[in-house]
């Protein structure tokens, strides 16, 4: 979802962060680029004030989102294949992208990722593209101009 111009996660994160080549242009990473913009727009406005204190700029959020979801990729294949129950979101992963980030701003950020993976789910089940259940297939959606006019 596009919001004012410079502040959404479709304004900072590209596509091409997400396959360097044809054949990575697969739904799994297109939901991985989806996630990664949901992950933006769910912290940007709602730790705002707490991330300039840190200081985190809007560009370090943007290469933390696709850094989350491109770490993710792994906890849904472990779902997916039946290795674990429960998609989880583990501080560890933000700990090692932001070390100086204190306990209370990370839960508030765990809380903003799994607040943003919701959304996204709820999008997901009623969208036809099965980006999850058909994760290898090819996503033509990297290719579709109407989803980059900022790239």
């Amino acid at each position: 979802m596009k919001t004012k111009e410079g502040t959404s996660g479709m304004s900072r994160i590209q596509s091409t962060s997400f396959y360097s080549s044809q054949k990575e242009k697969t739904k799994l990473n297109w939901f991985s680029y989806e996630l990664s913009m949901a992950i933006y727009d769910e912290i940007k406005p709602n730790l705002r004030n707490i991330l300039r204190r840190s200081p985190i700029s809007d560009e370090d959020l943007a290469s933390f989102s696709i850094y989350f979801a491109k770490k993710m990729q792994d906890v849904i294949l472990q779902k997916l294949s039946g290795k674990i129950e429960t998609v989880y979101f583990s501080p560890e992963m933000i700990d090692l992208y932001f070390p100086n980030l204190g306990d209370k701003l990370v839960n508030k950020m765990l809380d903003a990722i799994s607040k943003a993976w919701d959304k996204l789910l709820g999008v997901c089940e009623t969208c036809p593209t099965r980006c999850i259940s058909e994760k290898d297939a090819y996503s033509t959606m990297f290719d579709d101009p109407l989803y980059f006019e900022n790239e």
